[in-house]
């Protein structure tokens, strides 16, 4: 905005302010705030009042300040009042580094919002608080708003009550999908069918109680399922669930519904043809951002082919893989011959490890694991079968099935199912990537 533009803000803040100020630094102020730091005019007034001595409340409508339930994805700066709900830390890596991070969910009356702190020094955040938050960004990811808190935005306490006790278990916001899981999600309704529903008896504290456990699929991916109450549910059932609360195990986030859940058993049908039981193809970066996956399908660029790879002797007690004929818990003994593949893939977004058992070792080589030994031993080479991996597999594009865990050195990827594709993945990964944060 150039000066003539500026100038009737410039008046009202000079208007405000009296002589806690000159006009002409308050002109300077706005104009560096609003062109260098391209920031909301609104939030620049606020700032720029509160820095001076003014009250921010004094100017516009009070603030450039948003309801959650207004939130369209697309804002480049917006103020929100919101109590924080949950508060979850994550390690995730960006350009080859490590970088802290914390999501989680926020809320007003109007409704909830995914979070990302991206800058976790300057912005340290309390669950249960109420905060004013001011130059935020949101970006759209598959349909839903989300709130980014990166270098610009600034955080405050407020006194304010906000009555999101009772917010009705959708928190005024869109159903989410099984790859929208995440450690600490609370207040979740989702849809999806249910497989391999169990009854289980157990002992809490000092009592017993039924509880329900399984497995729930949407055409992302699938996820387990533990209902703490008795509820009867038959394999194929379609439902949605109101009111359930996400914790993980090695990263996988699981399905938890507690006495306040709802199970809503739908019409046969009603979720649409879901007789594909092959979730959508996700980004590596997604699924690092979710922690893990019970079920995800990926594309990737094999990058690296690791030491460990090829033919290894297993302890045949605890199959642990050898050392010098030793296995770490029963010592010396006689190994039994395995195959793996441990490697890197990446699509672009981001790189995982990946683990190939025997079976899928054999598919991808075209190598039988006798086949395998007589190579090794007639060349007298243990990194024969290594070496042919990366002769094979090296900068070719896969398509892998499987599960993800996480653990302190990050996401695994334990495949189940593997094909070669041809085509450009780092394209494919970024038209991915774009999809779902709403650019088209």
């Amino acid at each position: 905005m150039d000066r003539e533009e500026l100038a009737p803000h410039v008046d009202e803040l000079t208007r405000v302010l009296g002589d806690k100020a000159d006009k002409n630094k308050i002109a300077e102020e706005l104009e560096k705030y609003v062109n260098l730091y391209r920031v909301s005019l609104e939030w620049a007034k606020r700032d720029i009042l509160k820095k001076m001595g003014g009250n921010p409340d004094s100017v516009g409508d009070g603030s450039g300040r948003k309801s959650v339930a207004d939130l369209t994805g697309d804002e480049q700066s917006v103020d929100l009042l919101v109590k924080v709900l949950t508060v979850n830390p994550k390690t995730i890596e960006v350009g080859g580094a490590h970088k802290s991070i914390v999501y989680g969910y926020m809320a007003d009356e109007s409704g909830r919002v995914q979070y990302t702190v991206w800058e976790t020094e300057s912005v340290q955040l309390k669950q249960g608080s109420t905060i004013l938050i001011r130059n935020a960004y949101t970006k759209e990811y598959k349909g839903v708003p989300q709130l980014n808190l990166g270098n610009r935005a600034s955080v405050e306490e407020s006194e304010e009550i906000l009555d999101v006790a009772d917010m009705p278990s959708g928190g005024g916001s869109a159903e989410v999908k099984v790859a929208d899981l995440a450690d600490g999600m609370n207040y979740v309704v989702i849809s999806g069918k249910v497989s391999k529903p169990e009854k289980r008896e157990i002992t809490a504290s000092g009592e017993k109680k039924t509880i329900v456990t399984g497995v729930l699929s949407d055409d992302t991916g699938s996820a387990e399922l533990t209902v703490w109450k008795d509820a009867e549910l038959k394999d194929g059932d379609e439902v949605r669930i109101v009111g359930a609360y996400v914790k993980s195990w090695k990263g996988m986030p699981k399905l938890n519904l507690g006495d306040k859940a709802d199970i809503q058993v739908l019409a046969k049908g009603t979720l649409g043809d879901m007789t594909s039981s092959v979730p959508k193809v996700r980004t590596l970066e997604d699924v690092e951002l979710s922690g893990g996956a019970m079920d995800v399908v990926v594309r990737g660029t094999m990058v690296d082919v690791r030491e460990g790879s090829g033919l290894v002797m297993r302890c045949p007690d605890c199959r642990r893989v050898l050392q010098k004929s030793t296995c770490r818990v029963h010592g010396k003994v006689k190994g039994t011959d395995d195959l793996r593949i441990k490697a890197i893939l990446d699509d672009g977004t981001s790189s995982m490890s990946v683990i190939f058992g025997k079976e899928l070792t054999e598919q991808l080589l075209n190598i039988s694991i006798e086949e395998a030994v007589k190579i090794t031993t007639d060349e007298r080479n243990p990194e024969a079968v290594k070496e042919m991996a990366e002769e094979k597999m090296f900068a070719r594009t896969l398509e892998v099935r499987g599960m993800v865990r996480s653990d302190d050195f990050g996401p695994m990827l334990i495949a189940r199912d593997a094909r070669f594709l041809e085509i450009d993945v780092r394209e494919e990964g970024a038209k991915l990537l774009a999809d779902m944060e709403g650019f088209q």
